[in-house]
């Protein structure tokens, strides 16, 4: 889940200031988008913080990502502008609760697969990626109340979230959601915490065409460290949703439950995540089992990280199945304080016979200041 950089909604248990899904088409003209967009992110001086203090504080961040289909030899790229807001509300002497407000000013541009959120290969969108607040209900925050735009709390926790980075987990793939519009119970205690919910079932954008919901929980290990390396720990997920589909013309039954575990031995990270369940119903109900095993590496400053990571799906129904294996291997370096330059190849080496191969080649830097 991602769950490096970004304000992380697992870690902080957080109200959404109320964004309206906007949708805007480009308004730059008489110069390329992407230079403009480069140049900001090489702007900022090394040495540049975030702004506001200890309870409230804004974070800027831009990135610019080159992908390239090698199958089709297509390329194209995305760019993202956003600001991260964190604050804490209440009394010197007890916190009542915690916002988080994430938007995104998204380009894409001649994107060989972009997002289902974008409206084509080129397009521009205003995201609000993750805008929650967390009422404190108690205290010691072992119960707390999120509303608003979250991230769903199923599978794999990171211990820095990996929201704008190419590393990722199987949540959008396997769940066709990774953020809702919803509202969940939260809580870390000394030896688990726990988050369950019910969001609209319209992900990114808020809609209620076909009446979509869903519900989820998870319940694990606490992993509310900031380290990129991470924490041993285990975790059990549920889902349950009608999903909205990207055009807005159905919706579609998904059904999962989950295990995931991670362990560490000093530098060394493995992790795995194992998930059941189903896509539809009635006669075009399909079983559905996929997976992911991960392995990474990361420097003693932190400074380089490298992991390799090994996808895998099988849907099966009327007898037939079908599956397909997926080799991810990527390398992440922050050479500066606020800089973050990262690399991922994507191929799918096991695919249906008469299936064209894929090869991604992703390339980002990052400049979060």
């Amino acid at each position: 889940m991602v769950r490096s950089g970004s304000v992380r909604p697992v870690s902080l248990p957080c109200i959404h200031a109320v964004i309206s899904p906007v949708r805007i088409r480009p308004f730059w003209s008489g110069f390329r988008r992407e230079w403009l967009l480069l140049a900001l992110v090489a702007a900022a001086p090394a040495g540049a913080t975030p702004w506001g203090g200890e309870r409230f504080v804004v974070t800027p961040d831009v990135s610019a990502r080159w992908v390239r289909n090698q199958t089709g030899s297509r390329q194209g790229a995305q760019y993202d502008l956003a600001l991260d807001a964190y604050a804490k509300l209440g009394t010197p002497q007890r916190d009542v609760a915690t916002v988080v407000a994430q938007v995104y000013l998204s380009r894409a541009q001649r994107h060989p697969a972009p997002p289902p959120f974008f409206d084509g290969p080129s397009d521009t969108e205003v995201l609000p990626m993750i805008n929650t607040i967390n009422l404190h209900l108690t205290e010691d925050c072992r119960l707390n109340l999120k509303v608003g735009h979250l991230e769903l709390p199923y599978g794999l926790e990171a211990t820095i979230s990996n929201a704008g980075e190419l590393r990722q987990f199987t949540l959008g793939p396997n769940t066709a959601l990774m953020v809702d519009w919803g509202a969940t119970l939260n809580g870390t205690l000394e030896r688990f915490q726990y988050e369950v919910g019910v969001g609209r079932g319209s992900g990114m954008f808020y809609a209620d065409n076909f009446d979509p919901y869903s519900l989820f929980g998870r319940i694990g290990s606490p992993v509310d460290t900031e380290t990129y390396g991470g924490v041993t720990g285990w975790g059990f997920s549920v889902f349950r949703a009608k999903v909205l589909n990207p055009a807005r013309t159905g919706v579609h039954l998904r059904q999962r439950v989950a295990l995931d575990g991670q362990i560490y031995f000093g530098p060394l990270g493995l992790l795995g995540e194992l998930s059941t369940g189903s896509n539809g119903e009635g006669a075009g109900r399909a079983r559905v089992l996929n997976g992911l095993a991960e392995a990474n590496l990361t420097s003693r400053r932190e400074i380089v990280s490298g992991y390799v990571q090994l996808v895998g799906e099988r849907t099966s129904a009327g007898g037939r199945g079908v599956r397909t294996w997926t080799q991810v291997v990527g390398v992440r370096w922050t050479p500066a304080p606020g800089w973050i330059l990262s690399a991922q190849r994507d191929e799918r080496i096991w695919r249906q016979p008469g299936t064209p191969p894929q090869v991604f080649l992703n390339l980002q830097v990052r400049r979060r200041l």
